[in-house]
């Protein structure tokens, strides 16, 4: 029992310091198992990486990942991430830094150590560093207090070396404001929009069909199959043999106490009076002025939610302008502040937020508290209990894929832990449908293999699956006849792209003669658009999130107002022209500089950091050995 503490500690630092998770079949990719185990996978100064060490990065960043990507997660966002680069990149780092402290001399001192492991919040218990709880908690991680300290001992010399290399970064105010103004200063435009759905008179001939059809036979083929065979380790197999303790409960519930701490909450209403963010100084007085009347009104003992449904401008206006419960740190500070310093049944003063003023009543409020085990002892023990039977049937999938290393065919393997080999198939991309835990993510796994070949084991929904390609039927190309539709569909689709692309460039030509937008605009019966104010992000309500739209506008000025080219975004082709650039007030770039230049130190040192990195590895030996990460 207990093997949930592998997954299901509750404690980051467990997750991703001690990550011990180690998933062997993982690695079939990188090679013959059998072959690596226990040997070295690079060199870093003649000092090797072991696979044990390897493994240990690639499930610390795996971890990394899931909290991440949650059920999302899948083999082509790990290969596109490079996580076994990741891993390998990582320790070869370690390496290359402690390589440096030894060469620099940098040592840590035994108290130096005590006063790092006294501030691990995990090895805790009431609130101080509990000797046994630290041996129980490596204990269950497979880890030996020697190994662990060692670890710790090298985590805190590569930080001394971290802060040796940064320790001369700075930022000064001027260059904070510039990297402020940079980020902050907005932009807004004119623009015309050409829309392809917009020209529905476009509609291709049976001729021109046949013709787009010959040129793109390679479009309309079929889709390819796929038959498999493949061993099955579902989750809820497993439920009859796990037997969860009232023991097993309360340890899981004493080392995720946060887990059950309830903190301070307030129930509240409010009125707001919306105040834009760019407003100056008169509009933001005309609308406190409101707010204040408003208040006014409350505390005369007018009904606060019918003054909500009257006078709020925010989307909880139809209830009231009730926002339930909440904590402190879910709302923004000046919100926060104000309601949690209020009493129950108390009416504050407006209080000034980005979103504007707001009058705030307190409804309720909630000291902070902690779950009883009594309460949580149910979802504890459904956590757990699914935890466990997932261990379970990873267990067995791992000892039918130790067969298959060693050269067991499917149907062997399958006999060590009692599974039947199962089949699936011909079926496309979207898979075998519900006899599998995720139909698509299968269907992902069997395509990725060469014919004839076991894969490795593939975490798919609440199971596991060991799959084995056993036939592929090749795309062909179907007749015209039998994607008609489909290919009509393209070809006007492409003709009316070209036509708006076309519109948008001929309106552009003359544009640039006449220099005058809406003078044009209206000749052609064309609507010229204002854009809100957008900063670089390029996140406008009018265009979404568009990186070259605002690339663009902010190449142009009053002097040079008309962009250049066409900028095609979201299907569409769009014609831009100056209206106005926006910079932070020095007021507001005051009241930021302090928090910009933490930001600005930040960014420097990550840049630093990394070219330091780089500059060891150049003057470093690092040996990765040959089809490792192949």
């Amino acid at each position: 029992m207990l093997k949930y503490m592998r997954e299901n500690t509750g404690s980051w630092i467990i997750k991703i310091l001690l990550g011990l998770i180690v998933l062997v079949f993982v690695f079939l990719g990188m090679g013959s198992i059998g072959s690596k185990r226990g040997n070295q996978v690079a060199t870093v100064n003649d000092e090797p990486i072991t696979l044990d060490e390897y493994k240990r990065s690639y499930q610390n960043i795996l971890e990394q990942m899931r909290q991440r990507f949650g059920d999302n997660l899948n083999d082509e966002i790990l290969e596109m991430l490079q996580v076994k680069k990741q891993a390998l990149d990582r320790l070869i780092e370690e390496r290359l830094v402690l390589s440096e402290a030894d060469r620099l001399k940098i040592s840590i001192s035994d108290q130096e150590l005590r006063d790092s492991l006294l501030g691990i919040p995990v090895f805790r218990k009431n609130g101080a560093f509990d000797l046994a709880t630290y041996k129980m908690v490596l204990t269950r991680n497979r880890m030996s207090p020697e190994s662990f300290e060692q670890m710790q001992r090298e985590a805190l010399k590569q930080q001394k070396v971290r802060e040796l290399v940064l320790s001369t970064i700075s930022a000064s105010d001027q260059e904070a404001g510039e990297w402020y103004t940079y980020g902050k200063t907005q932009m807004g435009i004119d623009y015309l929009t050409f829309v392809p759905a917009d020209y529905e008179d476009v509609k291709p001939d049976d001729k021109a069909v046949a013709e787009y059809y010959d040129a793109n036979k390679d479009n309309y083929k079929s889709e390819p199959k796929i038959s498999v065979e493949y061993l099955e380790f579902a989750a809820n197999d497993y439920r009859d043999r796990v037997a969860v303790s009232d023991g097993d409960i309360k340890a899981y519930y004493e080392e995720n106490l946060n887990q059950y701490q309830v903190p301070e909450k307030v129930e509240a209403r409010h009125i707001l009076i919306k105040v834009p963010e760019e407003a100056d100084e008169a509009a933001v007085e005309v609308a406190r002025n409101e707010a204040e009347a408003v208040y006014v009104k409350a505390r005369a003992g007018k009904d606060f939610s019918e003054l909500a449904k009257k006078f709020s401008q925010g989307p909880s206006k139809a209830s009231g302008g009730y926002l339930g419960s909440f904590a402190r740190d879910t709302m923004v500070k000046p919100f926060a502040d104000a309601a949690f310093a209020m009493e129950a049944g108390e009416i504050g003063k407006p209080v000034k937020t980005r979103f504007g003023w707001h009058v705030i009543k307190v409804e309720a409020k909630f000291p902070a508290s902690t779950t009883p085990i009594e309460s949580a002892t149910a979802d504890i023990r459904k956590k757990l209990e699914s935890s466990e039977i997932k261990n379970l049937a990873y267990d067995d999938a791992g000892k039918a894929f130790d067969g298959i290393i060693d050269g067991d065919d499917l149907e062997q393997a399958g006999l060590v832990t009692g599974h039947k080999v199962l089949t699936a198939g011909p079926f496309t991309k979207t898979g075998p449908g519900s006899v599998v835990a995720d139909s698509s993510r299968f269907a992902e796994a069997a395509f990725a293999l060469p014919m004839k070949e076991i894969g490795e084991v593939r975490e798919i929904g609440d199971a596991y699956y060991i799959i084995k390609a056993v036939d592929r039927i090749e795309p062909k190309v179907q007749a015209l006849d039998a994607v008609r539709k489909t290919v009509v569909k393209d070809l006007t689709a492409k003709l009316r792209q070209e036509r708006a692309k076309l519109e948008a460039e001929t309106f552009l030509g003359a544009l640039k003669e006449s220099k005058d937008l809406k003078a044009l605009a209206k000749e052609k019966g064309l609507e010229v658009k204002a854009s809100s104010l957008f900063d670089r992000s390029g996140s406008a309500p009018e265009f979404g999130r568009n990186q070259e739209i605002a690339r663009a506008a902010f190449e142009l000025s009053a002097k040079d107002p008309i962009y250049s080219k066409v900028i095609q975004g979201n299907g569409r082709y769009h014609v831009i022209v100056f209206r106005e650039k926006k910079l932070p007030g020095d007021a507001e770039i005051k009241e930021k500089l302090a928090d910009v230049k933490k930001a600005v130190i930040q960014s420097k040192q990550r840049n630093t950091y990394e070219e330091w990195l780089q500059e060891l590895k150049k003057r470093g030996t690092v040996i990765i050995e040959p089809g490792f990460l192949d």
